[in-house]
């Protein structure tokens, strides 16, 4: 019989070394830089960043990788100047939709994405999402910390392991519950939970009861846009740490 939950989860996870964390970050430095590119000269860029022309011009052709130094210095600039430019766009002016389709689209800003998201949370053992939004920032960052992925659907599907539902407790419940197959998630497993848009908290909480029912602990809430309504109510009612990237 073939296993329905196929893709739920990752059926192989391999820690990181620190030599392919190493080498992944000046990878990933040079994608900033090809990126950073195109919409700047070679001396606009090297005033920007502080590096000769020609060294930026070696490792954009790909002749030299940047030390580790020089890529976290590009990677963080990349961040701060560019990426926010790019996720702002994101939310269109006298428009409460945020669209986040283009920027799930695009590998290169799901790898920026995960970096921000791994620096904050380095040391967890599943990256918890729900369908079907949050399911390509959560694979970019647990792909990068080499752990486990798993996300909740509002489908209950045929398993010999059973379910966790989730449980509503927000004043403006999902119409729908959460399911996921008991196995994927265990006693003390420390979890990311992961989605693009955190607009009112029912999700979050949603995913927070699984969690609850299968005695994980929570470490912590990684979101590309959260709204400061949801912000505030999500810090008001849950005592773990958060990121995001954009406040709206």
């Amino acid at each position: 019989m073939t296993n329905p939950y196929i893709g739920f989860v990752h059926s192989s996870v391999t820690m990181p070394t620190a030599a392919t964390e190493e080498a992944r970050n000046k990878l990933l430095a040079v994608d900033c830089l090809r990126s950073m590119k195109g919409v700047r000269t070679f001396r606009q860029l090297s005033q920007e960043l502080k590096l000769p022309a020609g060294v930026l011009n070696r490792y954009i052709n790909g002749y030299v990788l940047p030390k580790q130094e020089r890529a976290d210095q590009i990677i963080t600039v990349f961040e701060k100047n560019y990426l926010s430019r790019i996720l702002e766009a994101a939310v269109p002016k006298n428009n409460k939709y945020i669209v986040t389709a283009d920027i799930l689209s695009q590998p290169f800003l799901l790898s920026v994405i995960a970096h921000k998201a791994a620096k904050k949370f380095p040391k967890v053992s599943k990256v918890f999402t729900a369908a079907v939004d949050g399911i390509p920032p959560a694979q970019s960052i647990a792909q990068l910390l080499g752990v486990q992925m798993v996300y909740a659907k509002q489908i209950q599907e045929i398993t010999t392991a059973g379910h966790y539902a989730s449980i509503s407790t927000s004043e403006k419940p999902i119409r729908s519950p959460f399911y996921i197959p008991k196995n994927l998630l265990k006693k003390n497993d420390h979890v990311l939970i992961v989605d693009d848009v955190i607009r009112g908290g029912s999700t979050f909480n949603a995913l927070t009861s699984i969690c609850s029912q299968a005695k994980a602990d929570v470490a912590g809430i990684f979101a590309l846009f959260i709204t400061k309504s949801a912000l505030k109510s999500l810090e008001k009612n849950h005592s773990v740490s958060y990121a995001y990237l954009v406040n709206e």
